[in-house]
């Protein structure tokens, strides 16, 4: 086969094919898309092509038979049904993903999620040419994607630098001066020292509690250069045993092994699922039940807590977002840098439980 990629399109709207098929012809590799109504169109397509598709991209709900089918049927029917399979949802559920995953779809990204072009675009992209610049697996484009996350790492450390050290520094010295003002020890913040020197003290702490966290969320955003296969589930069980839960009640890990084994840089991806469920105990009343569920190409994390309001949720991920109960708005903020650097998705929506779900997807699996 030439340089020029296929992918098929089923059942997709025509707005919808319109934008896909806009925005993949801007992809550094040649791309030739193809659409097909349903899914009796499609397997006749595919059986008919000459030579196979590089990736497919249909709709959960088609004419007939549904998207989850068509995976099935893809399967059974053709000789060779290699192709990646990236299921566009339009409301999607935990019975749905756990379906598709069993029929073999390999990508699922929801209509309802911020963004959800960009994503399935995202998907589709490492699937024609994944962990390398689009259209460009030459030596030398290689080295150019090497040279440029060694550029990115490099600013980052500068940023960090700057945060542990000459941020620190002017710190420490205005922390010295109001605590001589208080009598030179930690006796400044009694009641006899005057208020103002003791509010200077605790904003002085949450500046510097700040930058600890800020330091953190950096090192977190690293592009990753050495991943490991990694166990999902395992992974998941020991974030929670690491975790103080309380009265917290987990489930949907025991004895799944839908999960299978991913490609990851296993202590940021423990980190990952470690804030997600400190996220969903620290937002909601005790005894919250935190669900854990696989994906075709990822996993999440739902709760019944009280959600985030779907105003809210573009913001979600920002640095800094807190709620009434003053949490600082750290942990969302690191997960969305870790799959960054990993090159993930994540977005937030509303779980059948009735509280927050946040997704993970775009993760590499292993066989």
């Amino acid at each position: 086969m030439g340089s020029t990629r296929r992918v098929l399109l089923v059942g997709i709207e025509s707005e919808d094919n319109a934008a896909i098929t806009a925005r993949l012809s801007q992809l550094e590799t040649a791309v030739e898309v193809l659409s097909e109504p349903d899914a009796e169109s499609a397997l006749a397509s595919l059986r008919a092509l000459a030579e196979p598709v590089d990736c497919i991209v249909s709709a959960a709900s088609l004419p007939g038979m549904d998207g989850v089918e068509l995976s099935r049927e893809r399967t059974r029917r053709l000789a060779s049904p290699t192709a990646p399979f990236v299921l566009f949802v339009t409301d999607g559920s935990e019975g749905l993903a756990a379906a598709a995953l069993e029929a073999g779809v390999s990508g699922y990204v929801r209509r309802g999620t911020p963004d959800p072009i960009d994503r399935l675009i995202e998907r589709v992209r490492r699937t024609l040419g994944p962990g390398r610049p689009p259209g460009d697996t030459t030596a030398g484009g290689v080295a150019v994607h090497r040279r440029a996350a060694k550029q990115e790492r490099e600013r980052l450390e500068d940023v960090r630098h700057a945060l542990s050290h000459d941020l620190r520094s002017p710190l420490n010295v205005a922390t010295g001066y109001l605590q001589y003002l208080g009598d030179g020890t930690d006796a400044a913040r009694e009641d006899d020292t005057p208020e103002a020197v003791r509010k200077g003290l605790d904003a002085l702490d949450r500046i510097d509690s700040f930058l600890d966290e800020l330091n953190a969320l950096v090192q977190q955003g690293r592009p990753v250069v050495s991943a490991d296969a990694v166990d999902l589930a395992s992974t998941a069980r020991s974030a929670w045993v690491d975790l103080d839960t309380g009265d917290a009640d987990r489930r949907g890990l025991d004895g799944n092994a839908a999960f299978g084994t991913v490609v990851a840089d296993r202590e940021r991806l423990r980190g990952v699922f470690g804030e997600l469920y400190r996220n969903a105990i620290e937002h909601s009343e005790p005894g919250v039940t935190v669900e854990v569920g696989a994906l075709p190409d990822g996993f999440y994390v739902a709760d019944d807590g009280p959600g985030i309001p779907e105003d809210k949720r573009n913001d979600a991920f920002r640095t800094g977002m807190s709620d009434a109960r003053g949490h600082a708005g750290f942990g969302l903020a690191r997960v969305r840098h870790v799959a960054a650097a990993h090159r993930w998705n994540v977005a937030v929506s509303e779980a059948s439980l009735g509280g927050a779900r946040i997704e993970l997807t775009g993760l590499e699996r292993v066989e």
